[in-house]
């Protein structure tokens, strides 16, 4: 966690934009405020291809400039998302995600990001993921889109005329509101004192209730599909389960075509060039598949070794008996865990604070042996508990992982929800295709226009 203070310290965020705009896989930002004196943070996302949702206060003053809404209409890009909250947005969080978030007191001005007396803190992905705080920004993101209007021309029309109206009426703020009030698109907006939190939870699992049955749905056409003989490598024996080569085909499209293949994950690259036909990209990827004229080798320890171990650790009759080195032996063959673990700090891991880069193989390591001594935030439930209750527990499968990565009484640092998919994925690859992130850009890719994908 860094303090950032601007030329008081040196910390800009236009220096944590330049940083981490490349790193990340989208950005949402909630500021209530922008003249357009600085498109700094829009216009890297633009360069980078990387996806933008801003949400911008709406009120009778005109808080977000005409600037800044004209820049996101003349782009016209799916990539690129404006919209406007009614009243009560006040807030100023960037969120680089997979990289941090900075929250402090800057909008998105130049005077605030170069010249003010503004502070707030940056706080990293990973420091975010090992307390509650990365799923308290969901929901504050789920709240702040369940309050938004997505920007369009009538509402650029109208807001142009708000600021005709007040630049005549400067002196008269009171009969500027008022007239506002007769002429608004928007309802207005609810203060925070009508927040029903309970509420907001309830539609935040819901939304991901529907992003997993949708991915599911499509997983499972696709595993069905990519097991038949048609469409089945020869080195992928039959009794193969459909799931698992489900997600080895996407794992070896993904790094082939989207990250390798289109400069650093274009994800909305080939999604865009693929949607209007998805199945037909797919049958071309089917094609690939079955030739596997590539370096496939990754893709056969994962199905041939790594999947029937994985099964066999963390069978229902097997997992809570596990061993600390079987745990870690799991553990290390779970995709989404050993990204996560490759990414952490030197420090936390036990390394010094030296950077110099180490072994892959020994960061996942230290990494499970972390986890092993972890235990759960309200009830000091251990890993072996969390994820039987999440693999093998009764009701669906979706609300024992939300309530894994979300609850107190089962969450655990480091683990989230895709590396819960995943696993859940290796135990019962016949029912739930195993999914992390990367299978939810790959389907993108393929042209798939999955919610939170």
């Amino acid at each position: 966690m860094k303090l950032i203070a601007g030329l008081i310290n040196k910390r800009l965020l236009h220096n944590l934009t330049a940083r981490h705009t490349p790193e990340c896989s989208e950005v949402l930002a909630a500021i209530a405020y922008a003249d357009g004196s600085t498109m700094n943070l829009l216009e890297a996302c633009d360069e980078k291809s990387k996806p933008l949702t801003f949400y911008g206060r709406y009120d009778y003053s005109v808080p977000v400039s005409p600037k800044v809404l004209r820049w996101f209409l003349d782009k016209k890009s799916l990539n690129l998302n404006c919209k406007l909250v009614p009243d009560y947005l006040h807030a100023k969080v960037i969120w680089w995600v997979g990289v941090g978030a900075y929250i402090g007191s800057a909008n998105l001005t130049e005077r605030a990001w170069s010249a003010n007396v503004e502070a707030g803190t940056f706080i990293t992905q990973e420091e975010m993921e090992a307390t509650s705080m990365i799923e308290e920004l969901r929901v504050f993101f789920d709240e702040v889109e369940n309050r938004a209007r997505p920007l369009d021309d009538a509402l650029y029309k109208h807001i142009i005329e708000l600021e005709r109206r007040n630049t005549a009426i400067h002196a008269a703020n009171a009969a500027a509101r008022e007239k506002f009030d007769q002429t608004r698109l928007i309802p207005p907006g609810k203060s925070l004192a009508s927040v029903d939190r309970d509420a907001a939870a309830v539609r935040a699992f819901q939304q991901f209730q529907r992003r997993w049955n949708e991915a599911l749905q499509v997983l499972r056409s696709i595993a069905s599909r990519v097991s038949e003989d048609a469409n089945r490598p020869s080195w992928v024996p039959a009794d193969t389960p459909a799931g698992a080569q489900a997600d080895q085909f996407i794992h070896a499209y993904y790094y082939r075509f989207v990250k390798g293949g289109l400069g650093g994950g274009r994800v909305d690259e080939a999604f865009q060039a693929h949607r209007a036909n998805p199945d037909a990209a797919l049958r071309e990827a089917f094609a690939w598949w079955k030739a596997s004229d590539f370096d496939y080798s990754a893709e056969e320890r994962t199905l041939l070794t790594w999947a029937p171990r994985l099964r066999e650790l963390l069978a229902k009759d097997r997992l809570l008996s596990l061993s600390k080195g079987e745990f870690v032996e799991a553990m290390s063959m779970i995709h989404a865990v050993r990204e996560y673990a490759g990414k952490r700090p030197n420090r936390e891991l036990g390394f010094g604070d030296g950077k110099a880069q180490q072994p892959l193989e020994l960061k996942i390591q230290r990494h499970a042996e972390q986890l092993w001594d972890a235990r759960s935030e309200s009830e000091g439930k251990t890993p072996l508990d969390v994820f039987h209750f999440v693999l093998w527990g009764s009701g669906e499968a979706e609300r024992r992982i939300w309530a894994a990565a979300r609850e107190p009484k089962w969450r655990l640092p480091w683990v989230q929800f895709s590396s819960l998919g995943e696993m859940l994925g290796w135990a019962r690859p016949t029912e739930f295709p195993p999914r992390n992130d990367r299978t939810l850009k790959g389907l993108r890719a393929l042209g798939y226009g999955l919610l939170g994908s």
